[in-house]
């Protein structure tokens, strides 16, 4: 029994080390959810209302850390954005751009939202190129199970909010 004991605790130890070492990483393999500001709270967004401004054009080569390229599943950003007047700003944006050939994290430099958009520093911007619908979990409830908000937007500008259960279907 003693031995049994002793095996497993070494097995666990070895499990806590690897685990240690392999957290770091797999935290960075996520990318940072987008966020949205309402109403005095902060919610992760599932969607990229980002994403719509770039589609069918040239979209920045976003780096989430210089000279680091964003993969597959990757945005390459993270967006900060607020419902104002029921309205769609981006707030700020977390984003590196590097020049085409860079090698040296000098040739590298976090982009702002005045370089991205030609919006006077410290000014939001509106998010007209963006339709769809963002849906938040309830801000009273973290459970899967709760109902959600969804939020219906057309060129930047809300035209519906509902709650939805969890299954999408409306309440």
């Amino acid at each position: 029994m003693r031995r049994t004991a002793t095996r497993l605790a070494r097995g666990s130890r070895g499990w806590l080390a690897l685990s240690c070492l392999l957290l770091p990483l797999a935290a960075q393999a996520l990318p940072p959810p987008e966020r949205l500001e309402w109403h005095g709270r902060t919610y992760e967004l599932k969607s990229d209302p980002l994403a719509q401004r770039y589609a069918g054009r040239e979209r920045p080569r976003f780096m989430p850390a210089p000279l680091r390229a964003a993969s597959d599943d990757e945005r390459g950003y993270s967006g900060r954005w607020r419902l104002e007047d029921d309205r769609l700003y981006l707030v700020d944006i977390d984003t590196w751009l590097c020049l085409d050939a860079a090698v040296y994290v000098g040739e590298c430099h976090r982009a702002t939202l005045p370089e991205l958009f030609g919006v006077a520093p410290g000014k939001p911007v509106f998010a007209e190129w963006y339709s769809g619908e963002l849906v938040l979990p309830d801000a009273l409830s973290s459970r899967a199970s709760e109902p959600a908000i969804r939020i219906t937007l057309k060129a930047g500008r809300v035209t519906r909010i509902e709650r939805v259960d969890p299954a999408g279907r409306d309440r």
